[in-house]
């Protein structure tokens, strides 16, 4: 859970100011920082004119800081059928938009005492270059994951037949390439040894 202490929420690689109506976050000079930036700076310019996500208000290259539109709520405990709803159309608008997530937290949401939702923290995502773009079609598909994942959690009773044997399919072939991981990590650093020589 992000803990925010005099409207200041801190990490290693981010200092986030919050501020009545806006949002600073700057990206801390650390691996992969610019592209982090310019992933979430080009997010939020594809997703300006929606409701439900952070409004792009300035930005500033040379110093990766992005001042944004302050979301009302907090992050929510559990999600209601209703923010289930509201949170499918979400995803549907973002995707229509081009930005599809690698994963969907749900410390990344803001709920208000209204049911309403908000998604922020763009840095993880995938941009469509043409619709039947292959890298674009496995994105949209891991963005429904995690969607579904968050639904199966709190409503599962809103998912489909079809959504629940997704899932699940997607759930096998993850647990598969997770074993996989450590053959990966193995292989990576004997070639990185080996270079080094």
């Amino acid at each position: 859970m992000k803990v925010v202490k005099d409207g200041v929420y801190e990490t290693a690689k981010m200092n986030v100011v919050i501020e009545a109506s806006s949002v600073i976050k700057t990206f801390k000079k650390v691996k992969d920082y610019k592209k982090r930036y310019f992933r979430e700076k080009i997010a939020l310019q594809r997703l300006i004119g929606l409701d439900n996500f952070p409004k792009l208000l300035h930005f500033d290259d040379e110093n990766t800081t992005l001042t944004m539109s302050r979301l009302k709520g907090t992050a929510p405990e559990t999600l209601s059928v209703k923010q289930i709803i509201l949170l499918r159309e979400m995803v549907a608008n973002m995707l229509a938009q081009g930005v599809a997530r690698h994963a969907m937290p749900v410390r990344d949401l803001l709920a208000d005492s209204d049911e309403n939702l908000g998604m922020v923290d763009f840095e993880r995502i995938t941009f469509r270059s043409f619709e039947w773009s292959p890298i674009w079609l496995i994105a949209k598909k891991v963005s429904h994951y995690h969607l579904y994942r968050l639904i199966r959690t709190y409503q599962p009773q809103q998912l489909t037949e079809q959504e629940y044997a997704f899932l699940a399919k997607t759930d096998t072939i993850r647990d598969y390439l997770m074993k996989l991981k450590p053959l990966k990590l193995k292989l990576k650093n004997m070639f990185k040894n080996r270079s080094n020589k």
